[in-house]
């Protein structure tokens, strides 16, 4: 068993005519990340190619994780690491815990409840317990006497998973693993993949044998690879700053088949604190450790600094430090920032990393240009989760049984809806957003798709009786005196046309008939056929009302992937598992196995992870901007959640793993303890060749108020912003800036209550009356005003127009128009609005008289100020159906 370590401190010493690297240019290489192969290749040019090998990504050779290594050709079913194995995986846990339920009533419910609803938790925690070489059988045993009943309901899981195909051909490819033949096969099948297409193969540093590759070339081709290549028995691994278990069991393995290993990382032997990381994951004791240049390093103020803090010698004389420091209030000012620093002409634009790049990555990035990272990501993705997710499975803790039912919500289906999808009548479910977001009130509460069609036919009828009523006999209806006839539709769900809420009970029912034609009314369900029918009519119904050809285009290879599974020996399985596997299934990243502590690379986002810093060392004169740098996101945090095993049994597998060959978890421990060591060693790679760097924190983001800057910034000196930083940092959301143009609007008369609201505020007289035909109000809030409201307009026109209305049939009518309000709710507000003051304004549009002008039904709160701005803030804003959308508003809406 041979390992070496060869340290470099700055890329420049690799290039070195006496650098030792040079050794083994000729030999594999393989980077722990495809951001460090690909600052590595952009490094080398045509005249100085450094390596003359292949550089392959760790996750290339996980790839073939649970292939069938004995032979150089074969068609690999279940690779470990395929979105497939998983959604087979997860599947037979939701399907485990059903049987288990029926064989024996779970003893605690509590407990099976939470492991029914944290099953992607649970799976997680498996599938590293099986990379680490565990088994259900060796962790009951170290486990003994201490098991906990979660514990042995997770090893029963995991027994069941273990029979299973996957599992058996991870085991299969981990014995057949310590073996030359079958690692050359390994190869063999990694270099056949490279070869098949012409940019992985370039990305690979291969060049090209052949101008056309074809299929029956491929196999002669990467045998000749092998032969080249891995013969030599030389392997060097490039930035693992840490090792996960599945690494540390393919590096044993090579080794005990006579591989050399060696590693090349970032490393100064005198600054133990910022390299501690490295020091304990390559074991520097037993590896040697050896630097492939004797020549002093050229480091930059910053990283120099940054070593010494972090030794704790706060002395160094370093003056006109190249960065400046950012304190941004919120994430608007930061946007802006950003906006305008992109904006101006640059030779090179700041690289904007953060260690919260994936959780900021949709308020920074634009949306149009973000690679989507999950397949609901894509439109035809979070289409079909959305479908899946129509329907939900729980355990009752009282019957001790699981429960399937319906889960209709409104913003469920107004996503659904929003895409385009579904036509109806020649209408496109797209058109119907808006309105399907008016009936809110109605349907809020309703799960399933029977309570939703009752629902939808009663607004129907209640608003086409309604509006018989009010409608005036032998007169003309327009669209400036409507407002005042139909007063209902002061309510939103009476504010849709007949015709919409037909089309939206259409696009219900079409909903429906798709999603039973998917999953079939049967109880279970063979994976083949629903694969089957899910394409058919995708291909039939759905991709052809795609108006984008780039959408139709990414919605053919998603239904790809989806053929693909019919080829796979899926077992059948019960409806309800299916529905709950294909949602893990749609909501897992695309590839998550290239950097298993972060998860996948962002590299090609506007804003990157911090784990992505490993390519700066290898980029030349480039900026970089460290953003959202707080006391809660540094030192970054692994997430790596064990449960359902708690702390102490854990800690037994930690202590035992060492003592046992082939056995890893305590890899994962190790992580734990390196927070913040993995933290230092990443910055300090981030800032060693940046020729200006900058720093900067958000006060305020999302839920996380008052947030402070790290303590590494404390420890270089940034105690403040900087001068030319604070300017910027300082700036305060600008004023909507509005530019004169012409739109087309519907031309309305200056009646009485388009001008009362015009007093109000101009742009919300615009929004109420030019961009559609009336205002009306969607929320609860809303609502329990014009309750009262129109409580006392209907009493008042009782009494002034001498109308037959009592109180009492003022209630019911009232009542009637709220027949998803309790009793008790409703007599509470009746009764405060029969104490309100109400005074109706007679007038006449288009030649109908009207005996009230609507002011005190539709404007709520005291008359503000006039005020020449378009938007007029102020107190009243909290009242107005527009203040969500409204940057000017100034109030919050009680609630």
């Amino acid at each position: 068993m041979t390992q070496h370590v060869l340290t470099y401190a700055t890329v420049d010493q690799l290039f070195e005519l006496k650098s030792l690297f040079h050794q083994y240019s000729d030999v594999l290489h393989i980077t722990a990340t495809s951001t460090l192969r690909s600052g590595l290749t952009a490094y080398m040019t045509e005249e100085q190619r450094l390596i003359e090998a292949p550089i392959l990504t760790f996750a290339q050779v996980l790839s073939v994780v649970g292939c069938d290594i004995s032979l150089d050709d074969s068609y690999d079913a279940w690779p470990w690491y395929s979105s497939k194995t998983q959604l087979q995986q997860f599947t037979l846990i939701s399907k485990s815990l059903r049987e288990l339920n029926q064989q024996i009533p779970a003893k605690h419910p509590k407990i099976y409840n939470a492991m029914t609803k944290n099953k992607d938790v649970l799976l997680r925690t498996l599938r590293m317990l099986t990379e680490a070489g565990e088994t259900a059988e060796s962790v009951r045993n170290k486990l003994g006497q201490a098991i906990t009943y979660e514990e042995q309901l997770a090893l029963a899981l995991w027994r069941k998973l273990e029979k299973d195909v996957t599992y058996q051909n991870f085991a299969s490819w981990k014995n057949k693993l310590p073996n030359i033949v079958n690692i050359n096969n390994m190869f063999t099948k990694i270099f056949i993949s490279l070869l098949e297409n012409d940019e992985e193969r370039q990305n690979a540093n291969l060049l090209p044998e052949y101008s056309v590759v074809t299929e029956e070339q491929l196999l002669p081709m990467a045998k000749k690879l092998v032969q080249q290549y891995i013969t030599k028995r030389k392997i060097v691994l490039h930035g693992f700053y840490f090792i996960t278990p599945i690494q540390q069991q393919i590096i044993d393995a090579l080794q005990a088949v006579g591989f050399e290993v060696i590693h090349l990382i970032n490393y100064q032997d005198n600054y133990q604190t910022v390299f501690e990381v490295v020091d304990v994951f390559l074991e520097k004791g037993k590896s040697e450790f050896k630097a492939v240049s004797d020549s002093l390093p050229y480091l930059n103020k910053i990283a120099q600094k940054f070593l010494h803090v972090c030794e704790g010698d706060l002395h160094l004389d370093i003056t006109d430090l190249p960065n400046k420091y950012f304190e941004f209030n919120h994430m608007y000012q930061f946007k802006e920032y950003i906006q305008d620093e992109m904006s101006k002409e640059k030779e090179v634009y700041d690289f904007i990393i953060s260690p919260r790049a994936r959780e900021v990555r949709g308020q920074v990035e634009d949306m149009g240009t973000m690679k989507p990272l999950t397949l609901k990501d894509y439109p035809i993705g979070q289409f079909l989760l959305d479908l899946h997710s129509l329907s939900l499975t729980t355990f009752d803790e009282e019957k001790k049984q699981f429960m399937d039912r319906e889960e209709l919500s409104i913003d469920l289906l107004m996503r659904i809806f929003s895409l385009g999808y579904i036509h109806v009548n020649d209408v496109s479910t797209r058109e119907l957003v808006k309105d399907l977001s008016k009936l809110r009130e109605r349907l809020f509460g309703k799960y399933s798709f029977a309570e939703w069609k009752q629902e939808l036919q009663n607004i129907l009828a209640e608003k086409q009786q309604l509006e018989y009523a009010l409608t005036p006999d032998n007169v003309d209806v327009t669209p400036d005196n409507e407002v005042y006839i139909y007063k209902n539709r002061v309510l939103s769900y009476y504010d849709v046309t007949v015709g919409n809420l037909t089309n939206i009970l259409d696009a219900l029912l079409a909903i429906e008939r798709l999603y039973e034609e998917i999953f079939s009314s049967t109880s279970t369900i063979q994976v083949k056929d629903y694969v089957v029918r899910l394409v058919g009519h995708l291909n039939k119904e759905i991709i052809p009302n795609i108006e984008l050809e780039e959408e139709r285009s990414v919605a053919r290879k998603l239904l790809g992937v989806f053929e693909g599974m019919s080829n796979s020996d899926f077992e059948n399985f019960d409806r309800q598992d299916l529905i709950q596997g294909l949602r893990f299934f749609l909501s897992e990243e695309l590839d998550n196995n290239d950097n298993s502590l972060f998860g996948e690379s962002l590299i090609e986002s506007k804003i990157v992870s911090l784990q992505d810093g490993d390519i700066l060392p290898f980029i030349e004169n480039q900026a970089v901007h460290l953003a959202f740098l707080d006391n809660k996101a540094l030192p970054l945090s692994q997430n790596l959640v064990t449960w359902p095993f708690n702390d102490d049994s854990m800690d037994i597998l930690y202590k035992q793993a060492p003592k046992e060959k082939g056995h890893y978890i305590h890899f994962v421990q190790r992580r734990k303890q390196y927070d913040a060591a993995i933290t230092k060693y990443l910055l300090y790679l981030i800032m060693v060749n940046a020729s200006a760097i900058k720093f900067s924190v958000v006060s305020n983001l999302g839920t996380e108020q008052g947030l402070k800057k790290s303590f590494y910034l404390d420890l270089l000196g940034l105690s403040k912003a900087t001068e030319d930083a604070k300017e910027n940092a300082t700036i305060s959301v600008k004023g909507v800036g509005y530019k004169h143009g012409e739109i087309q609007f519907n031309k309305r008369n200056a009646t009485s209550l388009l001008v009362h609201t015009k007093d109000y505020c101009q742009k919300r007289m615009v929004l109420s009356y030019m961009l559609q035909a009336a205002p009306s109000f969607e929320t609860n809030f809303h609502h329990r005003f014009l309750y009262e409201k129109l409580i006392a307009h209907l009493n008042a026109l009782a009494r002034n127009t001498r109308t037959r209305l009592s109180k009492a049939e003022v209630r019911e009518l009232v009542s009637s128009m709220f027949p998803h309000w309790s009793e008790t709710k409703k007599q509470i507000l009746a009764e405060t609005g029969e104490e309100w003051n109400y005074w109706p304004n007679e007038l006449t549009v288009d030649g109908v008289q009207i005996a009230d002008d609507l002011k005190w039904l539709h404007l709520f709160g005291k008359v503000p100020q006039a005020s020449p701005e378009f938007a007029n803030s102020g107190a009243h804003c909290k009242y107005c159906q527009f203040q969500d959308c409204c940057r000017e508003s100034g109030f919050g809406k009680d609630e």
